[in-house]
């Protein structure tokens, strides 16, 4: 079937090799990728693009991949000059694609690789083969001479390389004298030991070249080297990520350095940021305009930020690409998940191992206070029992009322007297922040102090925060603070600046969340994203993130299309 398909072609046009050569080297992997896979091109000339923009994009793509490209070129019987040339530009093009050339005519092979390499092999062992015979000669007839029996290994030792002469000196100068002066006068007798070299970090990186020796027929020394490193394309490739299964207790900011879209290297816009994405053009004098550079035209242009890009990732790896984010952005959709449900929903993620809570009982606490109780009660067995966290509670109004003189253990006991000590509090009078703050970061070293407030006090905002950045320098704590009930903004801004500048947090429980709704969002890519609007810091980080993993995946699904729809123009 397919060499009738071949005879049906007719040799019509040019040569559009470097599109060919896009089809074939581009197209997607097959499930067995471990396997080197080879393309063939059978020619009879140079191709109609530049020849190096040709090589250079052959050599980036098979240094990449498990890519082969070999090449065999059909000539007339008559050897020209130009067509030696084609030869040497088509055997450049072969190894820069790690595969082999072949040259032939009606008559014959002019030349090969393989035949190059064979006659090469044969060659070394045929000068082998007359250096032993010379060898063993010699050998014969040390011993036919009878020779006093000494040993004539002295004979069959290679002949050592006369030692190079030492290159002389250079002229001392005036100034080169001085420093010696000075040099000896400075340095100790006990210093005329070598000082160790000292390696650099770049040094330890580099990968030990492992390498065997054996003597050359004129007596030198050869080396072969059997492993040494490959060198390092420009090209970005797409990663292969590893995600956890189970969540981590730890703060969004946190999570996302180690599984955020840039750490996991998936931003898309520094994918397509490298040297070999630049767009090039030029202002020509002569006619006054800028033009743009010869490779400019190969690979297709878009626009990133303002700023012209060529689009160098082929449809399979954009294919990855949209792979590994679908399946982040399930990842992020499981975070989002586990701090919507149950007493997280309220009151975040609590970090530390030993915290205090800071009860708001003001008056201005009565509307929301019994829901702030069962949420109290769900997180001192949904996070504070169930992690072993230390803990103790204190509540104020006017005056201050506290659960524990210390810090106590997360018992069974404990958390149900927590909660009976819980619901025999009332709300009453002003709200004394400042106090029960102070009183709070002196439980412990490194206490987290956990505020939950509406942001109103007693005193004003900026005398809390300024004796609270004093108080940090004398000890160690963490405040987060919690909004509840907080319809003000400039007290719901005091409430972030206090967390902010005390290496705390910020949250504030969302209004109306459907945890269902959000996951069936995320996980279907052709759906609109409409997330509410979170204003704690948690939250609001993770929906900015699962933001931009959703417009890069747009993009990258945009730029998949516009390379098929080029090659599909190419084509024709």
């Amino acid at each position: 079937m397919y060499m009738r398909w071949f005879q049906t072609q007719e040799c019509v046009g040019g040569r559009n090799t470097l599109s060919a050569l896009r089809w074939a080297l581009e197209d997607e992997p097959p499930a067995d990728s471990a396997l080197t896979d080879g393309v063939y091109l059978l020619t009879t000339g140079l191709p109609d693009q530049h020849m190096d923009s040709v090589t250079s994009y052959v050599s980036e793509r098979c240094s990449t991949s498990n890519l082969n490209l070999h090449v065999c070129l059909f000539t007339e019987v008559k050897h020209t000059e130009s067509q030696a040339e084609t030869a040497r530009a088509l055997s450049d093009l072969a190894h820069a694609g790690h595969g082999r050339f072949i040259w032939t005519t009606e008559t014959g092979v002019l030349e090969s690789d393989d035949i190059s390499v064979l006659i090469e092999e044969m060659q070394t062992a045929a000068n082998y083969y007359q250096k032993s015979c010379e060898l063993v000669d010699s050998l014969m007839q040390k011993s036919s001479s009878g020779g006093s029996g000494e040993s004539s290994s002295s004979s069959i030792r290679p002949p050592t390389s006369s030692p190079k002469s030492k290159v002389p000196l250079p002229r001392p100068t005036t100034l080169s004298l001085a420093r010696q002066e000075r040099g000896q006068k400075s340095r100790p007798n006990s210093s005329k030991a070598e000082t160790p070299a000292v390696h650099s970090k770049s040094a330890q990186r580099r990968v030990s070249v492992s390498q065997s020796v054996f003597f050359m027929e004129d007596g030198h020394l050869g080396f072969v080297f059997k492993s040494y490193p490959k060198p390092k394309s420009v090209r970005k490739s797409i990663a292969s990520i590893k995600l956890p299964k189970h969540e981590g207790i730890c703060s969004t900011k946190q999570w996302l350095k180690r599984f955020g879209i840039r750490n996991l290297h998936l931003d898309l816009h520094r994918l397509l940021s490298g040297p070999e994405c630049r767009h090039q053009d030029t202002l020509v004098p002569s006619v006054q305009r800028r033009v743009s550079a010869k490779y400019c035209a190969i690979f297709p242009s878009i626009q990133i930020n303002g700023a012209v890009k060529h689009l160098h990732l082929s449809p399979a790896e954009l294919k990855q690409y949209i792979s590994q984010t679908e399946t982040l952005m399930l990842r992020y959709c499981q975070r989002l998940q586990w701090l919507l449900t149950g007493s997280r929903r309220m009151f975040g993620s609590v970090l530390e191992k030993e915290v205090c809570l800071l009860l708001d009982v003001s008056g201005s606490m009565a509307s929301c206070f019994p829901e702030l109780q069962k949420g109290l009660t769900l997180l001192i067995w949904d996070q504070l029992h169930a992690n072993s966290v230390r803990f103790n509670m204190l509540a104020f109004s006017r005056g201050l009322c506290m659960w524990r003189p210390a810090l106590v253990q997360s018992t069974e006991d404990q958390c149900v007297h927590a909660v009976q000590w819980l619901s025999q509090i009332n709300t009453h009078g002003s709200s004394s922040t400042l106090t029960a703050l102070q009183t709070a970061c002196g439980l412990a070293d490194g206490v987290g102090v956990y505020l939950i407030s509406d942001g109103r006090s007693d005193c004003s905002h900026s005398l809390i925060l300024t004796e609270m950045e004093t108080l940090r320098r004398e000890k160690s704590f963490t405040v987060h603070t919690i909004a509840l009930n907080c319809s003000d903004r400039s007290s719901s801004d005091f409430l972030k600046r206090l967390a902010h500048k005390n290496g705390g947090r910020f949250h504030q429980a969302p209004e109306s969340t459907d945890p269902d709704l959000i996951r069936e969002q995320l996980s279907d890519p052709s759906s609109a994203l409409n997330l509410p609007e979170f204003e704690g810091d948690d939250l609001k980080r993770l929906t900015e993130e699962i933001q931009k993993l959703r417009l890069f995946q747009k993009q990258a699904k945009a730029f998949r299309e516009t390379v098929l729809e080029s090659r599909k123009r190419e084509g024709t």
